[in-house]
């Protein structure tokens, strides 16, 4: 063995000596450390009890994919490549919403506006209440808490930017007051949808502090999100069968005016020969033909529009409908207490390892 070796050896032994007398040192304050790691999970404790318990409830539903566009197999490969994001192109006469869209109409704030005026009954409490009070004078209360603000909080957030006049904005844009800024991002934060690519499955979460409530904005979410594609996809036909209507009942207007003029016309005019008179009946006769002909046309293009509205319908399969939660998913209050342990354990080990080494700062 050569004198380098000899040396690194005696290094690694004097190094690993050290570390075993400083080890040794600071289990020395192990009494310390012990009373300051439980000091902290103590507070952890109380911490997590000043937590309102959270119920998670879910929904799964299975969208329709659209296979109307031209192509033969071509429109499923057009389908699929809309759930990954890509577009092929489509033939398809119908307006769709992609799958992969429908996770932004949950998070919209004509959603989570619609979602705090929802009436719901809180389990808990034994009471209906709006959404919006359950995080306001109506709030569920922690284990342990330390005063009630939210009337302050209330009172504080009411300095709106006061009075717009109506041509300062548009019609369409809205203008929301703190409160409610501050109730729509909580909300929020607590309703989720997610896609899954491969399946096309999405999944509703709502997170709340009453199982009850969650179940209930769970199902809320499920049927607005249904509405709201469905009312998208029948709009164009929709607008169309209004249009047909109308024109339909103008030309049944025309038809029945042309017919009570032809009647008329025979009953004031009979037994009479003159060629005028039936080159007049003739011409009357002929306009009731008209009027008939394209009240009958446009009857049947109604017929055809409220079957191209029907079709035009999705189908939204519910694979898993809400549930009342029965266990509460948040908070994990043995891991916040084990962390705050683990914290000030942490903390008094280098305490300790700063006070035998005689660091200066």
């Amino acid at each position: 063995m050569t004198q380098e070796n000899i040396n690194i050896t005696e290094q690694d032994e004097i190094s690993l000596a050290d570390i075993l007398k400083k080890v040794k040192e600071i289990f020395a304050y192990k009494w310390l450390i012990l009373i300051t790691s439980l000091v902290f999970g103590i507070f952890g404790a109380v911490y997590s009890l000043t937590l309102v318990n959270e119920y998670s409830s879910t929904v799964k539903m299975l969208p329709e994919i659209d296979s109307k566009s031209g192509g033969g197999g071509l429109s499923g490969l057009k389908s699929l490549a809309g759930l990954a994001g890509v577009d092929l192109g489509s033939s398809s006469g119908s307006e769709a919403i992609r799958p992969d869209l429908y996770p932004n109409i949950l998070q919209s704030t004509p959603f989570l506006m619609s979602a705090i005026e929802q009436k719901v009954y809180v389990g808990k409490t034994k009471k209906w209440v709006v959404l919006k009070d359950l995080f306001g004078k109506e709030a569920i209360k922690p284990k342990i808490h330390f005063g009630d603000d939210n009337e302050d909080k209330e009172k504080k957030s009411e300095d709106d930017l006061g009075q717009i006049p109506q041509n300062a904005i548009s019609q369409d844009a809205l203008q929301l007051n703190k409160k409610t800024d501050g109730l729509i991002n909580s909300v929020k934060g607590r309703i989720s949808a997610d896609i899954d690519k491969k399946s096309g499955v999405i999944t509703i979460s709502v997170k709340m502090p009453d199982p009850v409530v969650a179940t209930s904005m769970a199902t809320f979410a499920q049927n607005y999100l249904t509405e709201y594609v469905t009312k998208y996809r029948t709009q164009k036909a929709k607008t169309e069968l209004e249009f047909l209507s109308k024109r339909k009942q103008e030309a049944k207007d025309s038809y029945d005016k042309a017919l009570f003029n032809l009647s008329s016309y025979q009953d004031q005019n009979r037994n009479i020969f003159l060629n005028v008179a039936r080159d007049m009946e003739k011409k009357l006769q002929y306009e009731v033909d008209v009027a008939y002909n394209i009240y009958s046309t446009i009857s049947t293009q109604v017929e055809d529009s409220k079957i191209k509205v029907q079709r035009q319908v999705p189908v939204i399969k519910i694979l898993e409908p809400a549930q009342v939660p029965v266990n509460k998913t948040e908070p994990k209050r043995s891991l916040i207490v084990l962390g705050f342990f683990f914290v000030g354990f942490i903390l008094s080990v280098v305490g300790a390892f700063i006070k035998i080494s005689d660091f200066k700062f």
